[in-house]
């Protein structure tokens, strides 16, 4: 894990993999350790870290200030040696990348989560978008803050209509917890019944690296 400095995010890329089956943990760790030390040196960079879930999947998730910072990353980062070594060890067939732009103002990496839910959706109607923001505020404030394990939350846009919601916590298991209150709540049952359902992804991950 690494920190480059507290600047706000504007963005965000969670990129999830599998390991090759001959590749143990120790050996993926020490990979992207080595990986951080030239992933620091990169423009743009403000966060990174390694988690993982129940599913012996991995992912990378990594903060920047632009969305343009992920776009040139992509590029850049592929030519560095340490960042091939890291490559090598990964089922390529497995990788999954998406680039969110964060949908809030002034967003700051929390220090001390060990813990992310990472969900993905589309709206019924893809016209709402300003009240699926006024629904996620109205979650946050009523909600997730009046817990002390919410360290961060935001919602974010991948594509046309498809969005993610992004909750940092300090333990898995009372992130998880609070996430399936959603359904009782009632300032979270509109964010609910305004996405669809056929559409929707959720997992919890929890921080190694």
């Amino acid at each position: 894990m690494i920190r480059v400095s507290n600047n706000f995010a504007k963005a965000m890329e969670f990129t999830s993999f599998k390991k090759k089956e001959t590749v143990t943990d120790d050996e993926l760790i020490n990979a992207v350790l080595k990986f951080e030390t030239v992933l620091e040196k990169q423009t743009g960079v403000i966060f990174h870290c390694l988690v993982r879930n129940f599913k012996n999947e991995y992912a990378n998730v990594l903060f920047v200030t632009e969305i343009d910072d992920l776009k040139n990353l992509e590029k850049k980062i592929m030519a560095l040696s340490e960042a091939q070594d890291f490559f090598k060890l990964i089922d390529e067939l497995s990788i999954k990348m998406t680039f969110h732009a964060i949908l809030k103002d002034d967003f700051e990496v929390p220090n001390d989560f060990s813990c992310v839910e990472y969900g993905t959706f589309s709206l019924k109607d893809k016209n709402e978008n300003f009240t699926l923001l006024k629904i996620s505020e109205d979650i946050e404030k009523e909600y997730l803050t009046t817990f002390e394990n919410t360290k961060a939350h935001f919602i974010g846009s991948i594509a046309e209509n498809r969005f993610s919601e992004v909750t940092m916590g300090k333990t898995l298991g009372i992130t998880k917890e609070i996430c399936f209150g959603y359904f009782t709540y009632p300032f979270c049952k509109p964010l609910l019944e305004m996405a669809d359902e056929t559409t929707m992804e959720l997992d919890f991950w929890y921080l190694i690296a």
